[in-house]
């Protein structure tokens, strides 16, 4: 029994203008495996959920002679009549054209262009998992910048940023982007400045220029999910009891670098905490850099970096958009070791 397929190719539309969002001679089909009149297949399997419950199965790639096609009509007219062509050997009156349709990325996303590398990767299903939820970053300093960095180019409906201190010189130098020396000379409070960075993709993003505390708490109100880190926060450990409390599941960064006669080594780590955790809270706040003879603040962009990123990826996997073959609540990375362990914080 033979069966309809479907020709599938991602674009690009902007500003009117249609452009092929794979960017090269290849598409996708959907349906049973495409064969030639030998038998031969005409695809490689390549399944992948595109959203709007349409799944493409097949990667199909008929480069032309001269490397490209000169246009979208000519490379989707080429791959219909090879499909067309097959399929006539078998039924005379098969056609390459039973009818097509548009799925469309949502204007309405909080996004102030459009996300056409969703399309273009097939992720309209995954990406929909972020939608409705509120995500709130405690503390923009070198991780929490990272952590804003990789949120705002999700589908969430909302980001609370929040911090009391100014984005000063060494900032710059542990954050994403080039800050321009007058927003440096301009002392801007960090939790604003990331807001106004990040709203030129972002909508909903919300700047509450002022440590996190106990007594304003109810800035966090909507959040579904919290990332703290803002490790001299004195009423941290208040603060996380409090999210326990009210069911919002957070994560809780932080890393502890020193100098050595090798050079540099120490951890970073992030601990996961859901509403139904068993993980011990902490009792006191952790001494404040530069307060005792012993802590010390080095941190380089790169390990915050890798601290947000984790931060990230274990906030997604939690989500359900990476697959996951073990949960774990806690993961460390072991810079002298160069080793990750991943396990159940106590």
């Amino acid at each position: 029994m033979q069966h309809d397929g479907q020709l599938v190719l991602p674009i690009n539309d902007s500003t009117g203008t249609v452009t092929d969002a794979i960017g090269d001679h290849t598409i996708w089909f959907a349906g049973q495996e495409p064969r030639d009149e030998r038998g031969m297949s005409l695809g490689t399997p390549q399944p992948r959920d595109v959203g709007d419950g349409l799944t493409v199965d097949f990667m199909l790639s008929f480069k032309p002679a001269s490397g490209t096609y000169p246009g979208l009509y000519e490379k989707v007219r080429h791959y219909a009549h090879i499909l067309r062509d097959a399929a006539r050997h078998v039924d005379s009156a098969a056609t390459a054209t039973p009818g097509a349709a548009f799925q469309i990325v949502e204007d309405e996303l909080p996004l102030v262009y459009r996300d056409t590398n969703t399309t273009r990767a097939g992720l309209t299903t995954l990406n929909n998992l972020f939608r409705s939820h509120t995500v709130g970053i405690v503390g923009l300093g070198g991780t929490g910048s990272y952590i804003l960095d990789q949120v705002a180019k999700t589908w969430v409906d909302r980001i609370i940023l929040i911090d009391g201190d100014e984005f000063e010189n060494h900032n710059a130098f542990r954050a994403p982007g080039a800050a321009a020396l007058a927003t440096l000379q301009a002392q801007r409070n960090k939790a604003e400045y990331f807001a106004e960075e990040y709203s030129r993709m972002h909508t909903g993003i919300k700047a509450y220029p002022e440590p996190l505390t106990m007594d304003n708490l109810h800035l966090l109100e909507g959040a579904t999910f919290v990332f703290l880190a803002a490790a001299d926060a004195s009423e941290r450990p208040s603060i996380m009891a409090w999210l326990r409390d009210h069911r919002i599941p957070f994560i809780d960064v932080g890393m502890g670098i020193s100098q050595g006669d090798a050079g540099l080594t120490g951890l970073v780590k992030l601990t996961m905490h859901l509403p139904d955790s068993t993980i011990k809270l902490p009792t006191k706040a952790a001494v404040a850099p530069g307060e005792d003879d012993y802590s010390t603040n080095i941190q380089v962009a790169d390990l915050n970096a890798l601290n947000a990123l984790l931060a990230v990826i274990q906030w997604k996997r939690w989500l359900g958009f990476y697959a996951t073959h073990t949960s774990a609540t806690e993961v460390v990375y072991k810079l002298f070791l160069n080793e990750m362990r991943n396990g159940d914080a106590e």
